[in-house]
């Protein structure tokens, strides 16, 4: 029984390597080679965060794959960097499960630098607002609407009741 044990948990483990390193190669596709025409499957983006080694693609509004619970999910009121004052908003879970892409984002700090790979330019944005709000299926951004914003939104990882929300600022484009 002890070896069953032992043999379940080394192949949940390595199932769950594979299909990390999938995914890792297609951000690393995307990233070498942004393609003309993209089709559905195709990312529209990548999120790079290197503080909290996340580096994930994202998917277009349209797309089946942009669902919270399979990807990194841009919302529907969002709009990419290349628009000005524009705010690309992006959800995931905070969990542990293998679509917990957002897990580590209690570890930023004001100023620190996140990522975002879209239509052949890397745009910079910088931290610069973090707070909680209450779950309720909706979420009061606040944002400088002079800048152009990335926000990220998260479930609290003690608080059940709460989200938490990140504001970055472009800082170069």
């Amino acid at each position: 029984m002890i070896l069953f044990g032992f043999s379940f948990l080394f192949f949940s483990h390595f199932m769950q390597e594979n299909i990390k390193k999938e995914e890792e190669q297609k951000v690393e596709a995307y990233l070498s080679s942004i393609q003309e025409e993209q089709t559905e499957e195709d990312y529209s983006g990548v999120l790079e965060i290197p503080k909290i080694n996340l580096k994930r693609g994202f998917y277009n509004l349209d797309s089946k794959q942009n669902n919270v619970n399979k990807n990194i999910q841009m919302i529907e009121t969002s709009l990419f960097p290349d628009v000005k004052f524009s705010n690309l908003i992006l959800a995931s879970h905070s969990g542990n499960s293998r679509i917990s892409f957002f897990k580590k984002l209690y570890k930023l700090d004001i100023q620190d630098i996140a990522y975002v790979y879209y239509n052949t330019q890397k745009y910079t944005y910088e931290l610069v607002d973090k707070y909680d709000v209450v779950k309720d299926g909706t979420v009061e951004i606040k944002r400088n609407k002079s800048q152009t914003n990335l926000t990220l939104i998260t479930c609290d990882k003690k608080n059940k009741t709460l989200q938490n929300v990140y504001i970055f600022k472009l800082i170069n484009d």
